[in-house]
C-alpha cells in the first residue's frame, strides 16, 4: 500500500503534542482526537497499485495534399477538378472524426494550410480560405511535396493526395523518397482519361509548340502507386470516396497498446471510520440519531482539486500583479491541471521571458473552445517571433485568423512579411510574370508609400502580448467581418516560392 498524499501525515505531529498537553483526556475527548487522525489519513489517500493495465487507442495520422494547379480549374468533372476534390476531402474528413488529419496545397511548391488536428471544423475552415486565385505557381510537383512530406515526425505518412498528375514522370525519384521517408500514397486521380482543354480567359491554352494543351490524368499515377505499395483511385463523383474511406476504415484494427499503471485508492474506509469516531465522540446516545443526518454532507465526492488550489492561486496572482513573472509562474505550477492553470502559467512563462516554456504549455491545452483556441494560437506566434521562428510564427498567425477577424494578428503577420521584403527587387519576385510593367510601378510606388508611413508609426513589434496596442486602420480591415479568415495574398509566398522558373505553368 501507498499514500498519494503522503505529506499529508506530517499533519498528525502537532495532533499529538497536543494531546500530550491534556492531563487526563476522557473518552470523548480520545474520540475527537483519535477522529483526526483518521481524517488526516484520509486526506493522505491511501491507496495499493494494481497490475499495470494496457489500453488500447487509435493511431492513425492522415496527410490530406489537394493540388491547386491551374489544370485542376478544368471542367471535366463538375464543377471543377478543385471543387470536386474539395468536397471529397471534407466528405473524407467528416467521416474519420476521431482520425487526425493535416492539410497541404501544391503546386511547385507545398504550403501547409491545416496543422494536425482532430478538430475537424478547423480543418474545414482552413480548405474553406485557401484560394487558387492567389496562388501563383501554376504547375503541379510532387517530388517537392514528397520531400516535404518526409520531413513531418510521424513514423508512418499516409499520404492522400488529389491530383491529376501533371506532367511528373520520375517515378523512381518519387519512389526512393518515399521508402526513404516511409511515406505510402493514396493518390486519388482527380481528372479522366479524355481529359478536356485548358482556357485562360476564355482562350486556349498553347504550348511552345502552338498546339493546344490538353490536360488529363497522368498515367504514370498508376505506376507511382505500384512502385510505393500504395493505393490508386479515380475520382469521378463523390460516391468514389467511398472506396477510400473503406479503406483507411479497415486500418482502424490495427491498435496501439500502451500500459498505464492504475491504483485503487481507500480512502473512503479511514474517512467513514473518522465520521463514525466523530460522531460518538461529540453525542450522547439519544442524540446521535439526531446528529448523524447533517454528517451526511460530508460524504466523500469525486472532487480532484488540489486541497491548496485557493492559496496558491491568490499567491500567483499577486505576484503576477506585481510583476513577479517567476514567482507566479512557480505558483501556476502548482495548482491542478487545467485549461484556465496551463494558460496562466504559459502566461507567466511569458511574462518572465522563458518563452520556450510558455510554448510547451500554451501546446498542451486541449480545448473546442474557438475563442481559447484563437488566443493560444495568437501567443504562440508572439513566443515564436521571441525565439527567432519566424516561418512558425506565421502559421501560427495564420492559424489565429483561420479562426476568425483578428487585427493584431494581421498585424504582426504583416510585419513579418515585411521583414522578409525589404527591397523593391524582393517585391518584383512576389509579383506574377503578365502583369505589365506600367502595373508594376503603380503597386511598387504604392508598396514603397506604405512601407514609409509605416516606418514613421511607432510600433510594439510582432512580440508584444499585449492585445489592443496594435490597430489597424479602417481601410486594412474587411468592411464585412464573417468571421472566418480569407487567406491575404502575401499569405500563400510560400507556396509561390520560386514561380518565374516555371516553363509550363498549368
Amino acid at each position: 500500500m501507498t499514500f498519494l498524499n503522503a505529506w499529508v501525515l506530517f499533519g498528525v505531529i502537532p495532533i499529538y503534542f497536543i494531546y500530550k498537553k491534556h492531563d487526563h483526556p476522557n473518552k470523548q475527548t480520545k474520540l475527537l482526537y483519535l477522529s483526526l487522525i483518521f481524517m488526516f489519513l484520509a486526506m493522505a489517500r491511501p491507496a495499493y497499485k494494481n497490475a499495470y493495465v494496457e489500453e488500447n487507442f487509435n493511431s492513425h495520422d492522415y496527410i490530406i495534399a489537394l493540388d491547386a494547379s491551374y489544370s485542376m480549374q478544368a471542367n471535366d468533372l463538375k464543377p471543377s477538378r478543385y471543387e470536386l476534390a474539395k468536397a471529397a476531402i471534407k466528405k473524407l474528413i467528416k467521416e474519420h472524426p476521431k482520425d487526425r488529419f493535416t492539410l497541404f496545397a501544391f503546386t511547385s511548391s507545398s504550403l501547409l494550410i491545416s496543422p494536425p488536428t482532430t478538430d475537424t471544423e478547423i480543418s474545414m475552415m482552413a480548405l474553406d480560405a485557401l484560394n487558387p486565385k492567389y496562388i501563383l505557381t501554376k504547375s503541379t510537383n510532387l517530388k517537392n511535396l514528397f520531400k516535404t512530406v518526409a520531413k513531418l515526425p510521424m513514423k508512418q505518412k499516409n499520404l492522400i493526395i488529389f491530383s491529376d498528375g501533371g506532367d511528373e514522370h520520375d517515378i523512381a525519384s518519387l519512389a526512393k523518397i518515399a521508402k526513404r521517408g516511409s511515406i505510402i500514397p493514396y493518390i486519388v486521380a482527380t481528372a479522366t482519361q479524355k481529359g478536356t482543354a485548358l482556357k485562360k480567359d476564355g482562350k486556349y491554352i498553347k504550348d511552345f509548340r502552338k498546339s493546344i494543351v490538353i490536360s488529363r490524368i497522368n498515367p504514370m499515377l498508376v505506376d507511382l502507386t505500384n512502385a510505393t505499395d500504395g493505393k490508386y483511385y479515380q475520382l469521378t463523383s463523390l460516391k468514389e470516396i467511398n472506396k477510400l474511406s473503406n479503406d483507411l476504415q479497415s486500418q482502424q484494427s490495427k491498435k496501439e497498446h500502451i500500459k498505464v499503471k492504475r491504483y485503487k485508492e481507500l480512502f473512503a474506509l479511514p474517512l467513514i471510520i473518522a465520521f463514525i469516531l466523530y460522531f460518538l465522540g461529540i453525542t450522547k446516545l439519544s442524540q446521535r440519531i439526531f446528529v448523524f443526518l447533517p454528517l451526511l454532507l460530508f460524504l466523500p465526492n469525486k472532487s480532484h482539486a488540489h486541497m491548496l488550489d485557493f492559496y496558491y492561486a491568490h499567491s500567483a496572482k499577486t505576484a503576477y500583479k506585481e510583476h513577479k513573472f517567476h514567482d507566479a509562474a512557480r505558483n501556476y505550477a502548482k495548482l491542478t491541471p487545467s485549461q484556465q492553470s496551463y494558460y496562466n502559467l504559459a502566461s507567466a512563462y511569458y511574462k518572465a521571458g522563458n518563452y520556450k516554456k510558455a510554448i510547451e504549455f500554451f501546446t498542451q491545452i486541449k480545448t473546442k473552445h474557438k475563442a481559447l483556441k484563437q488566443k493560444i494560437f495568437y501567443n504562440l506566434g508572439n513566443c515564436a517571433v521571441k525565439i527567432k521562428k519566424y516561418d512558425r510564427a506565421k502559421n501560427y498567425y495564420i492559424n489565429t485568423l483561420v479562426l476568425g477577424d483578428d487585427a493584431d494578428a494581421l498585424y504582426n503577420l504583416n510585419l513579418l512579411r515585411k521583414l522578409k521584403l525589404k527591397t523593391a527587387k524582393d517585391i518584383s519576385k512576389m509579383m506574377p510574370q503578365n502583369q505589365s510593367k506600367k502595373k508594376n510601378s503603380k503597386k511598387s510606388s504604392a508598396a514603397k508609400k506604405s512601407s514609409n508611413q509605416s516606418a514613421n508609426k511607432k510600433t510594439n513589434g510582432a512580440g508584444n502580448s499585449k492585445k489592443g496596442k496594435q490597430k489597424l486602420s479602417r481601410k486594412q480591415v474587411s468592411k464585412k467581418r464573417r468571421g472566418v479568415y480569407k487567406f491575404a495574398y502575401k499569405a500563400y509566398e510560400k507556396i509561390n516560392k520560386g514561380y518565374t522558373d516555371e516553363k509550363e505553368p498549368w
